[in-house]
């Protein structure tokens, strides 16, 4: 089973969840706010490439001047 990333529509929270394929969020219920409205976005992922090292274009990793952890100029 894959997981997910869903985000709270009311309070924004992120959460992970290890759902079937094609899970949308229905049902699934905010464990800080507990309203019913969970979407789910997108994430990063990290790859491996020859030589076994982690792409940093692929894995979600910053440059030292990003403070969100991930932006435009570190990619």
């Amino acid at each position: 089973m894959p997981l997910y990333e869903f985000r709270c529509e009311k309070c924004k929270r992120v959460m992970q969840c290890l759902c079937r394929m094609g899970t949308n969020g229905k049902g699934l219920v905010c464990p800080e706010c507990g309203a019913r409205r969970m979407r789910r976005i997108m994430s990063v992922f990290s790859a491996r490439v020859a030589g076994g090292k982690a792409s940093p274009a692929l894995s979600g990793s910053s440059c030292s001047t990003c403070t969100s952890g991930n932006c435009a100029h570190c990619h």
